[in-house]
């Protein structure tokens, strides 16, 4: 029998015996961490089942997919979380090359001699060698980092499309606000416009001695105060345009010419859709689902440093040719071995226990941070559909007072006709009305707002792959 054969019986047959003994433990989603049954503020639109993708569509507007398209086409931010990705999936690949057998190759010419003493010949050697090996993954240390590996690459894929959303929410946001800081603007232009007129039909009343001074004072300084306002306004809408340009990367005179195609009126949102099961509404989140794969990955690695304490089982082997020269003699050789290695540790110092501490410390700390985000997300949820709901009460009130206004202006106008009323009069009607307006226009642009934090609290209507990423995939 060969020598070579009881050691490899040894070995398979502790293979056998060892084989299933997987280090660590298969995750589980955690109990405490699911979301509540139900949400406790009121669904709008009795919760439809419509879906969230591509929700920017739904306000129908070009110029607003147009901007967005261009931010997530070319915004660094993606293209650098599209790197974090690469990277992971390469590491995952090292891993997983760990459990297939390595081999390497070497050559080798080596010419010696000795020249003060040429009586020793010259030699020269000639070898080519094959080194193999192949780690037994016998208590799962591969296994198990791999599982985390494949974890870290589907949280860097979460974070991918988390902050596509965050991307898309924060241009509608800004387009949002340039949409009703022009507005805004021109009605405060407008409100300029009366305030002069007011100047001046002070000022001609002051100079015939109808008006004391006193007053007309206080009319400039109203004129000044409204001028000032709307200076800063101007202020707002260019603050507005040039966070676009950063986002969308577009030049500023091509956005200003896409931005001057808008219709001037506020960005109208339909409804968007709002499911009754808070559970895969969560399960939308990317944040969520990076923040899961992050334990995942975590307790994988507890299984890593608990399989430091277990032995190692490699099969070693190595074939090779040479060839040495001496003189005008030549021998060759043929050099092989094969056979299993045990590494087993003895003494370590505590090193292997320390880092099977660190190891759960971090699971610990990844699942804390996972209960975090469910909180925080439920939160988020909550509040938008709050917010949401009482913008939306907020706007119907001020357009029914807006249109209260509305008629005490036309009233007023009819009186001026009549004679009932001053022009004096008619500009205060005139001003009390673009006021009435100005909140109108305020709280539809907080409304959208609050319709683009919904999307955002959603996930933005990305379901998460329950199945592993594999290497092929690409973020979408």
């Amino acid at each position: 029998m060969s020598p070579l054969h009881p050691s490899l019986t040894i070995l398979f047959s502790t293979a056998c015996l060892w084989g299933c003994a997987l280090v660590g433990t298969d995750y589980r989603r955690p109990e405490a961490v699911h979301p509540p049954a139900g949400w406790h503020a009121a669904l709008p639109h009795a919760g439809s089942g419509a879906k969230m993708a591509s929700w920017w569509e739904q306000f129908q507007d070009q110029t607003l997919t147009g901007l967005i398209q261009a931010t997530l086409e070319q915004h660094p931010g993606l293209n650098a979380a599209q790197g974090a990705i690469e990277a992971a999936r390469a590491a995952l690949t090292y891993q997983q090359s760990a459990d297939q057998p390595q081999a390497r190759s070497a050559a080798q010419l080596q010419r010696s001699g000795n020249r003060p003493n040429p009586a020793i010949l010259s030699s020269t050697s000639r070898s080519v060698a094959v080194d193999a090996s192949w780690e037994l993954d016998l208590f799962g240390r591969v296994k198990r980092a791999t599982e985390g590996a494949a974890a870290k690459v589907a949280a860097r894929q979460a974070e991918w499309h988390g902050l596509k959303i965050s991307l898309a929410a924060e241009t509608a946001a800004l387009y949002n606000d340039h949409r009703t800081c022009t507005r805004l603007r021109d009605s405060l232009q407008e409100e300029v416009k009366s305030r002069r007129a007011s100047a001046q039909i002070t000022r001609v009343a002051t100079q015939a001695g109808l008006t004391a001074p006193a007053d007309e004072a206080v009319i400039q300084a109203r004129v000044a105060d409204a001028q000032a306002r709307l200076a800063a306004q101007e202020a707002e809408c260019s603050l507005s345009v040039k966070g676009l340009v950063a986002l969308t990367g577009l030049e500023e005179p091509q956005l200003r010419a896409r931005l001057s195609k808008t219709p001037q009126s506020s960005l109208t949102a339909p409804p968007l859709a709002v499911t009754t099961l808070p559970a895969r509404l969560l399960a939308q989140r990317p944040d969520l689902a990076a923040a899961e794969q992050e334990l995942v990955s975590a307790n994988a690695e507890i299984g890593v440093a608990e399989a430091a304490r277990y032995p190692r089982f490699s099969l070693l082997g190595a074939v090779g040719a040479g060839v040495v020269t001496l003189g005008s003699v030549s021998q060759s050789n043929r050099p092989w071995s094969f056979g299993p290695a045990l590494s087993l540790p003895l003494l370590d110092g505590d090193s292997i226990e320390a880092g099977v501490r660190a190891a759960r410390a971090r699971h610990a700390m990844a699942l804390a941070n996972y209960r975090r985000a469910v909180q925080e997300a439920v939160r988020e949820v909550e509040s938008a559909l709050v917010n949401l709901e009482a913008v939306r009460l907020r706007v119907q009130e001020s357009r029914a007072s807006a249109r209260g206004v509305a008629a005490y202006r036309k009233a007023a106008e009819e009186n001026l006709r009549t004679g009932g009323i001053s022009r004096l009069a008619l500009e205060e009607a005139r001003r009390q009305h673009l006021e009435a307006e100005r909140t109108v226009i305020q709280l539809e642009g907080r409304e959208v707002q609050q319709w683009i934090n919904l999307y955002k609290s959603l996930g933005g209507g990305w379901e998460s792959d329950p199945l592993s990423p594999t290497h092929d995939q690409e973020p979408a």
